[in-house]
């Protein structure tokens, strides 16, 4: 007889995050002996910055405090008022900055503090599809505002106008297709949210990731906005869980309560490795230079395609692209792909649930000579089949 009372909450029956499934089946025939390449997942190159690993070496020999303040150490809250000031000339104080483990445990915490059971929150897709599966097991409503029909690939912000909710999430650039928000799209969806009393709150963990022309933050438009980031992108410190959250003044009590009782800290060696990288920032920038010039000649390559559709990333690493004329559904053609090149791509679906069977994604963050190879071989592929 099944005991009834280990039966899971509904709240907890969420979206598989499905490149994670799809990583598990390449690795799987990487195994057996199949060359895989990993285009599927959203990870910088292995470049930590040297300075940052020398560091997390000599701290591990020393006796650190093993907890911190559950807000980040202070010499790290201002570094990174530091670099805002540097960056965005925004004056932000430390003590409204709260570094956290990863960008997730900021997200759960501005969920937390923010919203109630039932508010009405929207997001733009295609999108990181955490956000939609946090806000559901916190029984918060989702809005999904859903890109016209002729360009699946682009999120237009103005169709916030048309929704009544309690708060906005954007991505800035946006995962996954790269999109890059003109300064006249933050200032109107920051100025709607501000008349409309609606929370906005913005993803900004591919920040610094920007080609041609740099990015606004939220803050540069006003106070009233919630701003998120992580050192695992830019700063190239994926695994090391941390992030951090700038709120508002009046959030910054329950903030700290919270982040007491969930996580207690982010990890000790990790703040304190994180104060180098601030240290390394043209050898960030040049990896920058590296993804450029790998997008630009991905960009070559897949225009040659006839039978695929895409908008040329202004930010972070990815492409996103539109595969209906395969007539293939997006988990059918990453399947196929994978088995037949070993060129592995994330389905869609993960990003959109209206129209990511139509789409998938390429990231371009792996080792230049690796992603080219895969994406001639992508090119030979629909060449042979279409």
């Amino acid at each position: 007889m099944i005991n009834k009372t280990y039966f899971p909450a509904d709240r907890s029956n969420i979206d598989s995050f499905y490149v994670m499934d799809l990583l598990y089946s390449a690795n799987k025939l990487e195994a057996n002996g199949k060359k895989i390449f990993h285009l599927e997942l959203g990870e910088p190159q292995p470049a930590t910055p040297l300075k940052v690993l020398r560091e997390s070496s000599r701290l591990s020999n020393l006796k650190l405090p093993g907890y911190t303040p559950s807000n980040g150490i202070e010499i790290l809250r201002k570094k990174i008022a530091d670099y805002y000031n540097s960056r965005y000339s925004l004056k932000i104080k430390d003590d409204q900055i709260f570094v956290t483990t990863g960008s997730s445990g900021a997200f759960l915490l501005t969920f937390l503090v923010c919203f109630e059971p039932g508010s009405r929150v929207a997001i733009f897709n295609p999108v990181y599809p955490a956000y939609r599966n946090i806000l559901k097991c916190l029984n918060i409503e989702v809005v999904e505002i859903f890109p016209n029909k002729k360009s699946i690939d682009k999120i237009d912000p103005y169709l916030i106008s048309r929704e009544k909710v309690d708060g906005l999430i954007i991505s800035n650039p946006n995962n996954p297709n790269g999109q890059k928000y003109s300064k006249n799209e933050l200032r109107f969806i920051y100025e709607h949210c501000r008349k409309n009393n609606v929370i906005l709150i913005s993803d900004e963990i591919y920040h610094g990731i920007e080609y041609e022309k740099k990015t606004y933050s939220m803050l540069n438009f006003g106070k009233q906005t919630i701003v998120v980031n992580s050192f695992s992108k830019y700063f190239c410190m994926p695994g090391w869980r941390l992030g951090w959250v700038i709120i508002p003044k009046p959030l910054r009590d329950n903030f700290l309560k919270l982040s007491q009782n969930l996580f207690i800290s982010s990890g000790n060696i990790a703040q304190y490795s994180a104060l180098k990288v601030f240290e390394c920032l043209k050898e960030l920038n040049d990896l920058v230079k590296i993804y450029q010039s790998t997008r630009n000649q991905v960009d070559q390559i897949l225009n040659k395609i006839p039978v695929i559709d895409f908008n040329k990333p202004e930010g972070s690493f990815y492409f996103y692209i539109d595969i209906k004329k395969t007539n293939l559904d997006s988990f059918e053609f990453v399947n196929k792909l994978m088995h037949e090149t070993g060129v592995v791509l994330t389905p869609g679906i993960d990003f959109d649930k209206k129209n990511g069977k139509s789409t998938v994604r390429l990231s371009f963050s792996s080792k230049q000579d690796i992603v080219l190879e895969a994406t001639e071989i992508l090119y030979d592929w629909f060449k042979k089949n279409y």
